[in-house]
């Protein structure tokens, strides 16, 4: 049984996730849900004060008093350990969500497809391993950026510019290690590949591969070095 917790200030938006998920259910014979819906941050948080516990939350961003950050900021202070995903109108969050551990952050309204998938992610992968978050120092703050989220990154003037999913970019301060070593947390995941001398990409967020370039789902051509195109078009076809 999973215990999955809505979030939303909107009911109309609370019911639609709460019909994605029984359409979820419905195509994913097996998998058992119990669901709770909650029209205010405050309501849910006053749940966990009184005992409950979940397994995945679905979070709102922009709810009046108790935003969906703040919120997530509480829980995480007695629950380390449940999965996150973001469903808000506004993209200008995203790095407050990698600083609580998201999952993911999808931008309403949300797509059955997408949606899908990271449930699938969630659910199919043992609790310790949901997810996996590359640390980088922005010129502010420092952030863990899940691994799942990152299209590629490249080194430019000496910054590492990470390009989400989501269609944002982030910069770092400047790297003054070798670019293989800010990079090496990655290189352990074979999701990721060492294109090019100042590229790494994520084999998830590839659409196409030309005669010398992989072609990103966000349209980025990342050019291939010639001594690594061969090993390059092996793994990308065996994907």
């Amino acid at each position: 049984m999973l215990y999955v917790a809505v979030c939303d200030d909107c009911p109309m938006q609370t019911d639609v996730i709460l019909e994605l998920l029984n359409d979820y259910q419905a195509e994913r014979p097996g998998i058992e849900m119990e669901v709770a819906s909650f029209l205010s941050g405050e309501a849910l948080l006053a749940s966990y004060l009184t005992g409950s516990t979940f397994d995945l939350l679905l979070l709102d961003i922009l709810m009046p008093e108790l935003n969906g950050i703040d919120l997530a900021k509480e829980i995480r202070k007695q629950d380390g350990d449940c999965a996150l995903i973001f469903l808000t109108a506004s993209k200008d969050y995203a790095i407050e969500a990698f600083n609580v551990y998201a999952a993911h952050y999808l931008v309403k309204p949300v797509k059955k497809d997408s949606f899908f998938i990271e449930l699938d992610r969630i659910i199919t992968l043992p609790k310790s391993s949901q997810e996996e978050y590359f640390m980088v120092s922005l010129q502010d703050r420092d952030v863990k950026i899940p691994f799942s989220s990152i299209v590629c990154i490249e080194l430019s003037n000496r910054k590492l510019r990470i390009c989400l999913e989501n269609g944002d970019e982030l910069y770092s301060k400047y790297v003054r290690e070798p670019f293989d070593a800010a990079i090496s947390p990655l290189l352990t995941d074979s999701r990721f590949f060492h294109a090019h001398k100042s590229y790494v990409i994520n084999f998830q967020h590839v659409k196409g591969l030309t005669k010398d370039s992989f072609i990103m789902k966000n349209d980025l051509h990342v050019h291939i070095s010639r001594h690594r195109y061969a090993k390059a078009k092996k793994l990308y076809f065996a994907d």
